[in-house]
């Protein structure tokens, strides 16, 4: 049985991250990706759409200048032949401030020939905003 392409991916872009070595995840991207991290593009600019490799690497650079990742645990996975999802949290340092920062995250990946063509991420944002600034955020009570 051959290895399932997210871990490939997976290990790959830890690599990228932490190491800045890009070069083993720009050979499991397809020149067409279509990528997608939803939260907060105010606070975070490589958040958002992207299309094409070196947009991915781009973005991959940028997550790499403001944050180091310690750890990720999968809380769930499903993997299918080509795709895969799962729930994640991470714990990361924010390079800039040197404050930890644990996150949570959802992402669905779909794979042809071994190479990541479409990848969207979505981000507990509430709980990074908190994180990031310092303190909770207090929302005015809902109406039932």
């Amino acid at each position: 049985m051959t290895e399932h392409s997210l871990w490939r991916f997976s290990r790959a872009l830890h690599r990228a991250i932490n190491e800045r070595q890009p070069a083993d995840l720009e050979a499991l991207l397809d020149e067409d990706i279509d990528w997608a991290i939803f939260g907060p593009i105010d606070m975070y600019p490589f958040f958002g759409s992207r299309r094409g490799k070196a947009a991915v690497i781009d973005v991959i650079r940028q997550i790499a200048d403001n944050f180091r990742v310690h750890r990720f645990d999968r809380e769930s996975i499903m993997l299918g032949v080509d795709s895969a999802a799962s729930m994640m949290r991470y714990s990361l340092t924010a390079l800039d401030s040197n404050k930890p920062i644990s996150l949570r995250i959802a992402h669905f990946a779909q794979f042809r020939a071994g190479r990541l063509t479409n990848f969207r991420v979505l981000v507990d944002t509430f709980d990074l905003v908190e994180q990031t600034v310092g303190y909770p955020i207090h929302l005015p009570r809902m109406a039932v």
